[in-house]
């Protein structure tokens, strides 16, 4: 993760299209939640709340609410959100759904002791529930989490959670591949900087069975997929490049390596 901005973001020239097929908005969550269709609209319910629910969690925690209280208050939130089509204010005046999300975490939160009347015309399917349950084992195992103003904290989990999302889908990539044994065994390389030096590549050739060249020109390619694979998962979430490149810096800051 000790890489510049530049080259974890681009994948080309400024003027070149990204490998593979773009969707038309970049706020593809956002358009997703407003999608007319349930089934496209419940499925991108689930991605939020699997997305961002431990960091909004760590926040309201670390705002002094206890567990039970914690939970009710992100169901609340998120249903809220989804019943009065709050999304469709999250434009690109907004900017950044991270930053939007945690604003408007922070409004409902100055009114849900006096309306937080439990209103579950959207369910959360049991999977995303299941995750939001394990919500405060992980908080209790979590060093970190206690010494951390709230803001500082939701920044470092959403970074953690981004990074481990872009990870699974490059794994679930190369395997689908036929590949899924050198992004195991690169892995770690990936996620100290991208560099062999601090790494035995020797060791590492050896053990995939290839010459330490094939081994450099494997990473390489794992590399740029890998940028590809972080930019686009930015992009979810984000309405220009520029925003895109801030969040980057925010995502690198959230590891302490600027």
């Amino acid at each position: 993760m000790t890489d510049e901005t530049d080259i974890m973001m681009s994948s080309g020239s400024p003027d070149s299209k990204p490998k593979g097929i773009m969707p038309t908005t970049q706020w593809t969550l956002i358009r997703r939640l407003q999608h007319a269709d349930e089934k496209q609209s419940r499925a991108a319910l689930d991605e939020l709340c699997r997305a961002y629910h431990y960091p909004l969690y760590c926040h309201l925690r670390r705002r002094g609410l206890e567990h039970h209280d914690a939970e009710d208050v992100l169901h609340d939130f998120l249903a809220k959100l989804l019943r009065h089509e709050s999304f469709g204010l999250a434009n690109a005046e907004k900017g950044r759904l991270r930053t939007y999300l945690l604003s408007a975490l922070k409004r409902f939160i100055a009114n849900w002791k006096r309306d937080h009347e439990r209103q579950r015309e959207r369910e959360i399917s049991t999977e995303a529930m299941a995750a939001i349950a394990g919500a405060e084992r992980r908080f209790a195992l979590d060093e970190a989490a206690h010494h951390e103003s709230p803001d500082r904290l939701y920044d470092k989990q959403w970074a953690h959670e981004l990074m481990n999302r872009v990870l699974f889908r490059l794994r679930e990539s190369y395997e689908a591949k036929g590949r899924g044994v050198f992004f195991d065994a690169l892995r770690p390389v990936l996620v100290s900087g991208g560099s062999l030096m601090d790494h035995d590549s020797e060791a590492l050739a050896k053990s995939l069975s290839v010459r330490p060249g094939t081994l450099r020109m494997i990473l390489h390619r794992m590399l740029e997929d890998y940028r590809e694979a972080l930019r686009l998962e930015i992009l979810k979430t984000v309405e220009t490049q520029e925003l895109a490149r801030q969040e980057l810096i925010v995502l690198m800051e959230a590891f302490e390596i600027v």
